[in-house]
């Protein structure tokens, strides 16, 4: 059995789940934690069983109450140790307290393995940001989850470590014509589009096709969440529309297109 859900994807706050029968991983921690308690208990996720890595220190990606929580149940947080760093300038003695497990190479947490790639995002506050692929087998099957949000370019290396992802996450962060008309500042809206800030729909339905063609596998990018949505440079319906029109006209029809929420949790996915 291998889990997978989305509690919360947006600038106010991510976090997904992945989990199987013996361990559970929070992917990213930027919600407050009561929202994310809740829905650990409803899912029926043993905090004893619980892990929790992150791609960077932004806010939105890891919140002071989650910290708190993570360090009252003495729940270990993985992050690369150059974003310990951005987290410690940050947080101080929250992640003093916490259980650290920095990391600089692929690792594994229990029956998951863990493999992670950096990616092109950072601004005054952060220096380094990742990406991850999640693999764990069945039986004699191993499957993959690939997770890569936040990013303002996809290249070759992290084209090739999504390929043969049964699960993708992708940031999906803006709709051009919409920042370009936005209230935001110019500062923000070149930093946006500048090769360390976000994803556009665009360049990621092209970055979906190009892991679609390398991959080897039958059941690749069976689910593909569209993730990280602008509340103010975009909207589900052409995040949805953008990336569907692209997949088309590379005749991929195969794939079950969801878009992550901001304040709901999504679908669960269950292979087994």
């Amino acid at each position: 059995m291998l889990k997978f859900c989305i509690l919360a994807s947006g600038s106010s706050g991510n976090c997904s789940v992945i989990w199987t029968e013996k361990s559970a991983i929070l992917i990213d921690c930027g919600c407050n934690s009561k929202y994310i308690i809740e829905n650990l208990v409803d899912l029926k996720i043993a905090f004893e069983n619980l892990a929790a890595v992150i791609t960077h220190a932004h806010t939105d990606h890891v919140s002071a109450s989650v910290l708190s929580f993570l360090r009252k149940n003495n729940i270990p947080l993985y992050a690369h140790e150059n974003a310990f760093e951005d987290l410690l300038r940050k947080y101080g003695s929250k992640v003093e307290e916490c259980v650290k497990m920095p990391f600089y190479e692929n690792f594994k947490i229990k029956d998951i393995s863990v493999e992670y790639f950096n990616v092109y995002h950072k601004d005054k506050n952060i220096s380094y940001a990742c990406g991850f692929a999640f693999l764990h087998k069945i039986n004699t099957k191993e499957y993959k989850i690939g997770y890569l949000t936040d990013t303002g370019k996809v290249c070759d290396k992290i084209i090739r470590s999504l390929i043969n992802s049964n699960i993708l996450v992708i940031e999906s962060n803006y709709d051009k014509i919409m920042l370009d008309s936005s209230l935001r500042s110019r500062n923000n809206k070149e930093w946006v589009l500048s090769d360390w800030g976000h994803l556009s729909n665009e360049d990621a339905a092209k970055s979906i096709v190009k892991i679609k063609a390398f991959s080897k596998t039958n059941d690749s990018l069976k689910y593909v969440f569209l993730a990280h949505i602008s509340d103010h440079h975009n909207t589900t319906e052409i995040a949805l529309k953008t990336t569907k029109e692209i997949l088309l006209n590379k005749r991929i029809s195969n794939i079950k297109l969801f878009v992550a929420k901001r304040n709901k949790r999504g679908p669960v996915i269950n292979i087994t």
